[in-house]
């Protein structure tokens, strides 16, 4: 019993560990993109879509490694992921051209989908009862941590270094993941439970029939839209229209982390108190609160307004992330591997779609911003309310 205990401390551990190397993925080189675009001789929009296409291929990963996951076993699927993510970290620091940094970035972004699907699968495979809940706010928290410290560092690193060496913190971070999971990885998966690849496209079209599954992906496209939004089109508004450095965009993005991880954190205290569903639905009036704030000044573009208003946007994801997606992952126990890769997947072709549209548009003042945040909480809100009338339903 000891010893059993002793290992799912671990696997709490570890599990928001390797998730984190998701939310440094795509948020430690942001504020390098306008430095990384005049080198390799390229618009800012495009710079965006390097975003954009780690989301996408991400998406493909978490399909990828789920298949792998449920067919051949949890640590596999995670040991040939990190070692992917280590290449394509290593090819960014050699790129010469935007269409090699745009491989390096699928590389990564097809590998970091392994992550997360084994993260949430090895939760659902040894973690269980009411600490199955506060371990899901733990990997949350693990993959908010992401967006809250590394932008900062990564300004930091490009001011003093230069952009490549963000790239060459990628391959050390996965790496030092990468020595945990060898040295205590389990397979938790039974041979017994196993699937093929047919048995998960069955279990594919199984999952998506199910409404609250449905609704509360709608709820995580939205709330991890809203919370990469700012470090995609931050940048650009930061330094090349306002004509700061890297470091102080890194400085803001580090603000509005930390207002995610506050409501994170908070969510967590109130978890046990409160019900989930009045937690996500204070953060969606926060949402709303955060809206109103970038549109109280609709005409011009006032940093300080757009900020105050992610960052009350940013706490509200906090008590909506978390909650929606250990509702979502409790539906399918049996089914841990498939169901975390059809999330992760939908969710990110969510972000995807979300950062694409962003990048084609001209945000040069408040009210277009907020145009952009309002129909992210409007989406928000229709999830839930679907999501609580599924569970109507179903209790009927």
């Amino acid at each position: 019993m000891h010893a059993n205990t002793r290992y799912e401390n671990f696997i709490v551990f570890l599990a928001p560990l390797v998730n984190s190397l998701g939310g440094i993925a795509i948020d430690l080189y942001a504020p390098s993109l306008p430095s990384i675009g005049r080198e390799l001789g390229v618009g800012p929009a495009l710079m965006q879509n390097t975003i954009t296409i780690t989301l996408l291929f991400y998406a493909l990963g978490q399909l990828f490694f789920g298949v792998m996951a449920d067919a051949r076993g949890r640590r596999p699927a995670v040991l040939l992921g990190l070692g992917v993510f280590v290449v394509g970290s290593l090819l960014a620091t050699a790129a010469t051209s935007i269409e090699m940094l745009l491989l390096a970035r699928a590389l990564q972004g097809f590998a970091i989908g392994a992550c997360q699907v084994v993260a949430r699968a090895v939760l659902v495979d040894v973690v269980k009862g009411p600490r199955f809940y506060v371990a899901i706010i733990y990997l949350s928290l693990a993959f908010g941590m992401g967006p809250v410290i590394a932008p900062y560092i990564g300004g930091l690193i490009e001011v003093h270094f230069g952009w490549r060496y963000n790239f060459v913190l990628y391959a050390a971070y996965a790496v030092m993941v990468l020595a945990f999971v060898v040295a205590g990885l389990k397979e938790s998966l039974p041979a017994s439970a196993r699937r093929g690849a047919l048995q998960t496209v069955v279990g594919y079209r199984f999952i998506l029939a199910d409404r609250r599954f449905r609704a509360s992906v709608v709820v995580l496209g939205a709330s991890f839209s809203a919370f990469l939004l700012w470090n995609v089109f931050g940048p650009h508004i930061v330094q090349d229209v306002l004509g700061h450095d890297a470091h102080y965009f890194g400085t803001t993005a580090l603000g509005v982390g930390c207002c995610y991880l506050v409501g994170t954190l908070t969510n967590r205290a109130l978890v046990r108190i409160v019900s989930p569903d009045t937690l996500m639905w204070s953060g969606l009036a926060l949402f709303l609160l955060g809206v109103l704030c970038i549109a109280a000044a609709a005409d011009t573009l006032s940093l300080v307004n757009i900020l105050a208003g992610i960052m009350l946007i940013a706490f509200g994801q906090g008590f909506i992330f978390s909650n929606a997606m250990a509702r979502s992952m409790a539906l399918f126990p049996d089914r841990a591997g498939v169901a975390a890769s059809l999330q992760g997947c939908l969710m990110l072709v969510f972000g995807s779609i979300a950062s694409a549209t962003v990048s084609g548009f001209g945000l040069e003042s408040n009210l277009p911003i907020a145009g952009v945040f309002a129909v992210l909480m409007l989406v928000s809100f229709s999830g839930m309310l679907g999501a609580r009338m599924a569970r109507q339903a179903s209790l009927a």
